[in-house]
């Protein structure tokens, strides 16, 4: 007897410094920087503290992509018969929502066009393809492979020379 597989993966990226952070490591950087600005100000070298303004203007901005770039999600819910997948941003709820017949999906994990490009993860049903985990690091990506094609078609695994196979019965 079959039994379905229900299971959530969130998929995100990895995010080294939260809001907090951020804010603490703007407020040191505005102090070191404006400090050594007031500095050469008094001795007479005036026009550092636009070019400081403009340096701290874009750091400010930097860490504002970065946090915001941070907020990403790829949800995939394997459920009895289909795979629900909501991409979007924590706050701002699913842009995107896609669901796919789980007995017809298939995981696909392609060469970049070039030598050094990344990897792709694909989730391919017919009529639909869907590139997934690309905040991920290429072993990332395989590793999701194969824990999806796991959870899609639980009869399939991985045998340690690389090779697949599937479940008896």
């Amino acid at each position: 007897m079959h039994h379905s597989v229900n299971t959530r993966l969130v998929i995100g990226p990895n995010a080294s410094m939260s809001v907090r952070q951020a804010i603490w490591f703007m407020a040191w950087m505005c102090g070191v920087s404006l400090a050594i600005g007031g500095f050469f100000a008094v001795k007479g070298f005036w026009p550092i503290l636009p070019f400081a303004g403009l340096e701290l203007v874009a750091l400010g901005a930097a860490l504002t992509v970065s946090l915001r770039r941070n907020r990403y999600r790829e949800v995939v819910d394997f459920e009895d018969e289909a795979i629900r997948i909501e991409v979007g941003e924590v706050g701002r709820g699913a842009g995107l929502q896609v669901r796919l017949p789980r007995s017809s999906t298939r995981v696909l994990l392609e060469s970049g066009p070039y030598r050094n490009s990344p990897t792709r993860l694909l989730l391919s049903s017919p009529g639909q393809q869907l590139e997934l985990g690309r905040c991920l690091t290429d072993e990332e990506r395989n590793h999701l492979a194969v824990r999806m094609r796991e959870l899609i078609h639980p009869g399939w695994r991985r045998q340690a020379d690389g090779k697949t196979e599937s479940a008896p019965g």
